[in-house]
């Protein structure tokens, strides 16, 4: 697991709903490598893969903090390419309404913000 997350585990804790995401399941998944941390020094993401019965694979974030612009710019980039590059079906991110604003190309659906990948 990289370094980089411990110098973030706390912020990412703090903006991340622990009824969903308790810090230590995330701790857990990275530790496991079945979580993916993304950091480029202003913002982290937390992704893991999520497969579906119906065939859909979908990159979900997990946890993010730090500087919006970095969350859907730098870091969005390179998440959409690796996720791309697995072979994935979908990005997906679960939050606030206000994401819809800042991630264009993006699609309601139902609660959960969803990128065709395909």
């Amino acid at each position: 697991m990289s370094a980089d997350y411990w110098s973030w585990r706390d912020r990412l804790a703090e903006a991340n709903d622990p009824r969903f995401w308790p810090i230590e399941a995330i701790d857990a998944m990275l530790i496991a490598g079945t979580a993916q941390f993304w950091c480029d020094g202003k913002a982290a993401l937390v992704t893991k893969i999520a497969e579906y019965p119906g065939g859909a694979q979908a990159l979900e974030a997990v946890a993010g903090a730090g500087v919006m612009d970095s969350l859907t710019q730098k870091i969005a980039t390179d998440v959409d390419a690796w996720a791309r590059e697995q072979g994935l079906s979908h990005l997906m991110i679960a939050g606030r309404a206000g994401w819809l604003r800042v991630h264009k190309g993006w699609r309601h659906y139902q609660t959960i913000l969803l990128k065709d990948l395909t």
